[in-house]
């Protein structure tokens, strides 16, 4: 039978050894809430979202802006910039997660745009399937209200009204900065502005998630004279310090 002692000694050599691996119980990776999936499938929101343990003291900084990471009961943002604003906030419940909201100009917080029925543009299933592609949804209507401030508004539409986004992967990639290498990664693809087939889209958005880190990449293409090219592309690789509250002064 152990004496007291002797528990008191190996609650202490298990704490010693938890030094050693360089963890302590408030470091221990700690995901976002996740749901319970099925097999074989991915919850989205854990992927899509920097870890709560490193959101709550960092951010990923890189090519481009920075991105905080800001989880809500139902929502979450990436915020964009220091001042808490600009700013992409997407929806999520069981079934999906959806665009949302995104700026405007990234200097006035009060203007935004916002898919009109706050739901009507799912960006993938909460719980997906990965593959060449894995999960896919076909968007009908991908109207969205412009708003020049928190009033005034009009509706638009993304070009052509349609939408196709999939899950691609999972890869394998390393994106450089003090991220580790080889991470395992999936890749959401949007493309908009579609034909009624959803065989041509004039626009492709790629994000680049990882389990822990969330979004690391995300590329714009634009389709030009039968192919691809790209428009735009942000790398999300260095873990900084420091954390922000949104500012989103609408509602």
């Amino acid at each position: 039978m152990k004496t007291a002692m002797h528990v008191f000694q190996s609650v202490l050599t298990s704490a010693a050894l938890l030094v050693i691996l360089g963890f302590s119980a408030s470091k221990v990776a700690q995901a976002q809430s996740t749901i319970t999936c099925p097999a074989g499938t991915y919850d989205m929101l854990d992927w899509m979202t920097l870890d709560a343990d490193l959101a709550a003291t960092h951010h990923l900084e890189g090519s481009s802006n920075p991105l905080f990471t800001v989880m809500e009961p139902g929502k979450f943002y990436w915020v964009k910039g220091g001042l808490g604003y600009p700013w992409d906030i997407q929806l999520y419940d069981s079934n999906y997660i959806y665009l949302w909201v995104t700026e405007l100009s990234w200097t006035v917080p009060q203007s935004y745009k916002k898919f009109t029925y706050n739901k009507n543009l799912p960006l993938v299933p909460r719980c997906a399937t990965a593959g060449s592609p894995g999960s896919t949804i076909r968007v009908s209507n991908t109207s969205y209200d412009l708003h020049t401030n928190c009033a005034q508004s009009c509706s638009v539409t993304l070009g052509l009204l349609s939408a196709i986004n999939t899950v691609w992967g999972p890869y394998t990639y390393s994106f450089g900065g003090n991220l580790p290498a080889d991470l395992k990664t999936l890749v959401i693809s949007y493309r908009y502005n579609c034909d009624a087939n959803y065989q041509k889209c004039l626009d492709k958005e790629e994000y680049y998630l990882t389990q822990r880190y969330g979004l690391v990449q995300w590329v714009h293409y634009v389709f030009v004279n039968g192919s691809y090219g790209q428009l735009q592309k942000s790398v999300f690789n260095k873990l900084v310090g420091g954390v922000v509250t949104p500012d989103f002064p609408c509602f």
